[in-house]
């Protein structure tokens, strides 16, 4: 439990998750005053999975670059100026594996006085989600990233990788945040171009 405490202290919120689950069961679970964020409640994480609720992290949110294919999402990423080898072996990179081949989550602290930003995907040829950028819903409520020791459903304990620190993730790299904002913009403003796929 020492590395949920700690957690807490460097200003994270964690959602309590059903051991073995990757999602939160409980009605509620991803609005503020259900997250856990004193060190009084942290016996309510034993025996659980546990998630990082970007939305609510303090002092500014965090927000996860989730990469479901890596084989799709390096292109995608390339045609916009961003290595997605360099982001995974910066020497601050945060990085969380599931056990998943070709899958992984970057975890990164949002700019000081950015609000949660909204979770948008992009597809890879298949069809299916290649990237996720992940902090919070439309309305502005948090989304989650399992956390290791967390249990994998497919029983893969999830495990932190990276040369950085998870209790002070790094600030977003400005080309990724602004991806993820030109995506944003594109669906408040109803535009019909979008990001090119590979």
């Amino acid at each position: 439990m020492s590395n949920y405490i700690n957690l807490i202290q460097s200003g994270m919120s964690l959602v309590p998750i059903p051991y073995g689950i990757k999602g939160p069961k409980t009605k509620g679970w991803n609005q503020r005053k259900n997250c856990i964020n004193k060190i009084s409640q942290v016996g309510l994480l034993e025996r659980m999975n546990v998630g990082l609720a970007h939305a609510y992290c303090e002092p500014n949110p965090t927000g996860a670059l989730d990469i479901d294919n890596s084989k799709h999402a390096k292109p995608l990423l390339t045609l916009h100026g961003i290595c997605l080898d360099k982001l995974i072996h910066a020497p601050d990179a945060v990085v969380i594996w599931s056990g998943k081949k070709n899958s992984l989550k970057l975890i990164y602290r949002l700019p000081i006085g950015e609000k949660p930003l909204e979770s948008k995907k992009l597809s890879g040829p298949d069809g299916k989600s290649a990237i996720e950028f992940r902090c919070a819903t439309k309305n502005g409520l948090t989304v989650q990233d399992v956390l290791p020791p967390s249990i994998h459903p497919d029983g893969h304990q999830y495990e932190w990788y990276g040369a950085g620190d998870p209790l002070n993730p790094p600030q977003i790299p400005v080309e990724v945040l602004n991806l993820w904002k030109n995506l944003i913009e594109q669906r408040k403003s109803g535009a019909t171009k979008k990001i090119p796929s590979i």
